[in-house]
């Protein structure tokens, strides 16, 4: 079931409260021996955003490396280093991966970015 799917259906059939965009959560996986990511996102819970990256990602050693309310970003570089962020703006989450991959490796790129909806 996709993730917008299934919290369009728990909001429908009535679990609890409608989930206002404040409450919902995105995350970035990461696969340190391959670079691939994943993500999930417009979550009511962390666990659920980070469990979706995970199974996105695809790779054995994928791990959740940012879970946030708003915006964020992964950039990975050459031999898969990495850098990320969370902030409330796309831009400034991107900025802020590109100059922590920076500190690690050379020829960063932003491999994933995205906002939960209400962003």
């Amino acid at each position: 079931m996709s993730q917008r799917f299934g919290l369009v259906l728990a909001c429908a059939i009535g679990f609890g409260a409608p989930v206002s965009a404040a409450d919902l959560f995105g995350a970035i996986a990461f696969s340190p021996s391959t670079g691939k990511v994943g993500g999930g996102w417009n979550f009511a819970s962390k666990e659920d955003a980070s469990g979706e990256a995970v199974t996105q990602c695809g790779v054995g050693d994928c791990a959740s490396v940012v879970v946030f309310p708003s915006c964020g970003a992964v950039a990975v570089g050459d031999g898969y280093g990495m850098g990320f962020s969370a902030d409330g703006a796309a831009a400034k989450a991107e900025e802020t991966a590109l100059a922590n991959c920076s500190g690690y490796t050379a020829n960063c790129l932003i491999t994933m970015s995205f906002c939960n909806d209400a962003q």
